[in-house]
């Protein structure tokens, strides 16, 4: 297991998350750990169009060697969203998708290619709204936490 690795999911697509892993991105020479995003590669290319940040992708699988850590440029582990998206107007159909980032990250966990995973925040509502009853249940052999706002 390399335990340098953190999976970050993108979390609800039209929340903060993807904003969140772009800014990430621009400074990830100064994380101890390499970050690998695990969101939808045009949606973070389009979100750092609107925040004017630079931003080079390095699409791998999970298990594949990653790319050197340079600032501005991010591993994702692919989830193609189900629609696209606008920032803060939700929509139910990507509920699957916000599914489908947790499960790649949660199966990385296990295989041993994460250490630990991050979800930004997601929308519950969304992904009930989807057909889903309940979301999935983190294994204890994921380190999990889900960022939010720092409030000072």
């Amino acid at each position: 297991m390399n335990s340098q690795v953190i999976a970050l999911t993108a979390g609800e697509p039209a929340g903060i998350g993807p904003e969140l892993l772009v800014m990430l991105a621009a400074q990830a020479e100064t994380f101890p750990a390499q970050l690998v995003a695990v969101a939808d590669p045009e949606l973070l290319v389009s979100r750092a169009q609107l925040l004017g940040l630079p931003l080079t992708l390095h699409e791998v699988s999970p298990g594949d060697p990653l790319p050197p850590v340079r600032n501005g440029h991010l591993a994702v582990w692919p989830v193609a969203s189900v629609v696209p998206s606008e920032p803060g107007v939700i929509d139910a159909r990507n509920g699957d998708h916000v599914l489908a980032m947790l499960d790649v990250a949660i199966a990385a966990c296990q295989a041993g290619h994460a250490s630990a995973m991050v979800t930004a925040p997601l929308s519950k509502a969304a992904v009930i709204e989807a057909g889903h009853v309940a979301l999935r249940a983190i294994p204890n052999t994921c380190v999990m936490c889900v960022a939010s706002r720092k409030w000072s």
